[in-house]
């Protein structure tokens, strides 16, 4: 099986989406039956003159390297199969070279009356800190009604499963965007282990917090590469942003007592509270503050971005690592393989004292697609949402079947289609208008397309795509993942920040920061964390969760 980056990175376009590099894992999965889509009709006949519809593209040097001569970014196969098959025409209005530079234009067309695109896709960092001013400039369109006047059956059926993500684009009662529906899965982190090093010194798989405490022990102080060097740590963490960054998190340890910080989480009387503040964390920072006087973790893991965590641990100097299922593609697929070389095991988290299990979980929504005021035609645009949709359900009448373009993702050879060869690129799908983003919870009612594929289930072209551009390592990775769904805990605030938050947060999270950061280091003792929490409420964190309060009201 062939290992590549851009099936996992490309992906996650819009993960790890996305944002550039948190793209979105357009991955696919299995197939219900074939709903029927007024886009199959209408498409057979579409309008003698294309509708021009215009957007605004982020793309990076290296995107625009991977185009194939003489394709362009306005015209290549995405482009003309949306002419020849539906009548649109897409006109890149913006094209920018990353997300900042696309919130800083959108601002400014807001203030000088500059002239927007048709559609625009703001990612979930962007989107939340621009909605209520998209709201309020007038400039924006509700698709509320659009939705339900243009949006084919299955499209309808996706959002019903999943209604939480309208609240991501919900202000006084009407819907000012379309959201990207997550896989809800995509970022929930696993752990992976260095199998080699567990059977060089006789350890078994650890299953709770205290088992882990001990391989940690070992792979710290048993030199566990046999290379006679204390040279080993045993668990890669990423503390520069947060201790719950998308790789190097500790989530499970937070979890195995009961809540994740960093963000809002429904209480047992139906509130939302805010993570961080709750009882359970003392606890874990005292975990990890041990952890950290035994050597476990690298001494500067504070100054430590995602990235680092992971060189750290695909590199050979730490021995575990939280992250995603995804990891099994890359980086772990890319190191090398053979006799004396890593061995890497996706495991499931351990439980804590009490036998609780937790991870923080992916976010429901990772952007949305948000339209011009006056924009006519909403119903060209369901229609290709409707078709790129069919892609990720594996409708076998998709026209993506194979991939999204010859000779990018997939190419035929003597009337074989292989999708390993020189060349090979995701990042063509970065040209479509719009894309739901990845395969909604709750349309599949099968086993995933990960699991069949794992256990020789090769036959469709889904299927054979799957197994053609993943490894054994990715495949598995994603199982581990899917054991423990019921264990991942959302960010349940996913509006647009108030007035005091606004004001407010960046403060808050600076003290958080810190306190927390303190008391791993050992330069404060974990009963400090009384005081933090007291500093928090004091500081706007009361009237922050009040906001917060008023806004989930609203929005339920």
């Amino acid at each position: 099986m062939a290992h590549n980056r851009t099936i996992v990175i490309g992906s996650l376009l819009a993960v790890v989406l996305v944002t550039s590099a948190y793209a979105y894992m357009a991955k696919q999965t299995a197939l219900p039956a074939p709903a029927t889509s007024a886009a199959n009709s209408d498409a057979e006949h579409p309008p003698q003159s294309p509708i021009v519809v215009t957007t605004a593209r982020v793309l990076s040097d290296s995107d625009l390297d991977k185009m194939k001569e003489p394709d362009t970014i306005d015209d290549n196969p995405i482009s003309r199969w949306s002419i020849a098959k539906l009548g649109i025409a897409t006109s890149n209005m913006w094209v920018l070279a990353d997300e900042a530079a696309l919130e800083k234009k959108v601002r400014l067309a807001l203030t000088g009356e500059e002239e927007l695109p048709d559609v625009l896709l703001l990612n979930n960092r962007i989107l939340p800190r621009l909605l209520d001013e998209l709201v309020a400039s007038g400039r924006f369109a509700d698709i509320g009604e659009s939705f339900e006047r243009y949006a084919s059956p299955r499209l309808k059926e996706a959002y019903a499963l999943n209604t939480d993500v309208w609240k991501t684009v919900r202000v006084g009662g009407k819907l000012w965007g379309l959201p990207q529906i997550s896989d809800g899965k995509v970022g929930d982190p696993i752990l992976w282990v260095r199998q080699d090093w567990l059977d060089r010194l006789g350890l078994a798989v650890p299953t709770t917090l205290n088992e882990l405490t001990a391989v940690l022990d070992a792979f710290t102080n048993r030199d566990p590469d046999g290379n006679g060097k204390d040279d080993t740590i045993g668990l890669a963490l990423a503390g520069k942003n947060s201790l719950n960054g998308w790789i190097g998190d500790a989530s499970f340890v937070f979890g195995a007592f009961g809540d994740q910080p960093y963000q809002w989480n429904r209480m047992p009387d139906g509130s939302l509270a805010y993570g961080s503040i709750q009882p359970g964390m003392r606890d874990a920072l005292a975990v990890l503050a041990e952890w950290y006087g035994r050597g476990y973790l690298h001494p500067n893991f504070g100054t430590y971005d995602e990235q680092s965590a992971s060189s750290l641990f695909a590199e050979g100097q730490a021995g575990i690592i939280s992250g995603p299922g995804w990891m099994g593609g890359w980086p772990l697929s890319e190191v090398p393989q053979g006799p004396d070389m890593p061995v890497f095991k996706p495991i499931p988290f351990p439980s804590g004292p009490d036998g609780k299990i937790g991870r923080r979980g992916s976010n429901i929504s990772y952007g949305s697609y948000v339209f011009r005021q006056g924009f006519e035609h909403m119903d060209a645009v369901f229609r290709y949402y409707d078709e790129v949709y069919g892609a990720l359900i594996e409708d076998p009448a998709s026209d993506f079947l194979h991939g999204f373009a010859e000779n990018y993702d997939y190419k035929r050879v003597g009337g074989e289609v292989l999708y390993d060869f020189p060349g090979k690129t995701s990042t063509i799908s970065r040209q479509l208008l719009v894309a739901l983003g990845s395969t909604p919870p709750g349309v599949i009612r099968s086993e995933s397309i990960e699991q069949r594929v794992y256990r020789g289930k090769i036959d469709t072209p889904y299927e054979k795509r799957l197994s053609a551009t993943s490894s054994k390592l990715f495949l598995e990775g994603s199982i581990v993942s899917d054991q423990q769904l019921d264990y991942a805990r959302k960010d349940e605030f996913v509006g647009a920040p108030g007035p005091k938050m606004r004001a407010k947060w960046p403060a808050l999270q600076d003290m958080e920061k810190k306190a927390f950061l303190k008391i791993v280091y050992g330069n404060e003792q974990p009963d400090s964390f009384v005081q933090f929490v007291r500093d928090w409420h004091v500081y706007g964190g009361e009237e922050i969760k009040r906001e917060v309060n008023e806004w989930d009201r609203a929005n339920r």
